[in-house]
């Protein structure tokens, strides 16, 4: 009987153990790290975000067809998310022509229609949503701003919310806060740029959420592709800061080459009808998003259209006059647009 050398035996288990690990390694969410802001601040901060976009934006109604879809969708990939991880998401559709999506810190996330229409499928769009929560999930706006900053943010941005008379006066204070973070904020949206680190970090987490939801993590990816394709030489403004799509899709299929074989699901039949019933809605373009927020049409349409944040999303900071005026400030105001 012949016996194999004990260092070639040594090798020979190695690599059975190594292979058989990776047959059997599951998606795994990563550490989000820490950040200078406190989670409770990032929450507060997406909630008094949140209500300037329901001032600047139309927004639908929370009963609206698409609104009860992306608001399902978005708590099934949420379910996904560890507990000690996750944000009280939210989700909200905005009636807009561009393909865009943007989360703020703590868990709002409004969804264009167009991006809905845009779609090909669920997965698809399952895609897009589960890379903006993974700018949450990674807490990439929080740790852009320095300790520093956001000390001073909190006490500035405070005493400004407490003492302004009507929402343009808050607004433009915030503004002139966030320019000095290099955020800016109007109509057309809330503007930051992530590295393309952060936007790698974002794909990969997506690409979790979206396994362990049930979807094709490269769906992610085949969105952006189609979506490059379609736009030619003016891609829309959600690919500036990403990857290039080919680099993406080598990257989330190296990542996802060990992950145990999935059924996945392309489709659905909510989505189908919800696309159909999308594409009958009244849509606006930028331009008229910025004149409707000058005029002040959009905080008026949203409360009588019934479009509104819960009772979580009511203003972290108490207005003047107000019954709770004496409560103690822990938030700072934030807006940012985490691009797709």
């Amino acid at each position: 009987m012949n016996h194999l050398p004990v260092n070639r035996l040594c090798v020979i288990v190695m690599l059975f153990v190594t292979q058989s690990w990776a047959q059997t390694s599951t998606p795994t969410f990563p550490n989000p790290g820490k950040t200078s802001m406190s989670k409770e601040n990032q929450h507060a901060l997406g909630m008094e975000a949140a209500e300037q976009v329901y001032q600047q934006m139309p927004v639908l109604p929370d009963n609206s067809p698409e609104s009860q879809y992306i608001r399902q969708l978005g708590q099934k990939l949420v379910s996904t998310i560890p507990e000690q991880y996750s944000w009280p998401f939210e989700f909200h559709v905005i009636p807009q022509k561009d393909i865009n999506a943007f989360a703020l810190p703590g868990g709002q996330m409004f969804i264009n229609v167009g991006t809905i229409t845009a779609a090909r499928n669920e997965a698809e769009l399952a895609g897009v949503m589960g890379h903006e929560m993974a700018h949450v999930y990674m807490q990439h706006s929080a740790k852009q701003a320095g300790k520093t900053q956001t000390t001073s943010m909190i006490a500035s941005i405070a005493s400004m919310a407490l003492g302004a008379t009507g929402v343009g006066n808050m607004a433009g204070g915030l503004v002139g806060q966030l320019g000095q973070m290099g955020i800016q904020m109007g109509a057309q949206g809330l503007i930051t740029k992530y590295s393309r680190s952060d936007e790698s970090q974002a794909d990969a987490v997506g690409a979790v959420i979206l396994q362990k939801a049930g979807y094709n993590p490269q769906a992610m990816v085949d969105f952006f592709k189609t979506m490059g394709a379609v736009a030619g030489a003016a891609p829309p403004e959600l690919f500036s800061s990403h990857p290039n799509p080919g680099n993406r899709q080598e990257a989330i299929a190296k990542q996802i080459a060990d992950w145990p074989p999935t059924t996945y699901v392309d489709n659905s039949q909510s989505f189908t009808q919800t696309k159909q019933h999308a594409s009958k809605v009244k849509l606006y373009t930028g331009q008229e998003i910025e004149a409707g927020a000058k005029s002040g049409q959009w905080a008026s349409m949203n409360a009588k259209n019934g479009a509104g944040l819960n009772s979580a999303g009511m203003s972290a900071f108490p207005t003047r006059g107000s019954a709770s005026a004496s409560l103690p400030v822990s938030a700072v105001s934030l807006t940012v647009r985490l691009k797709t």
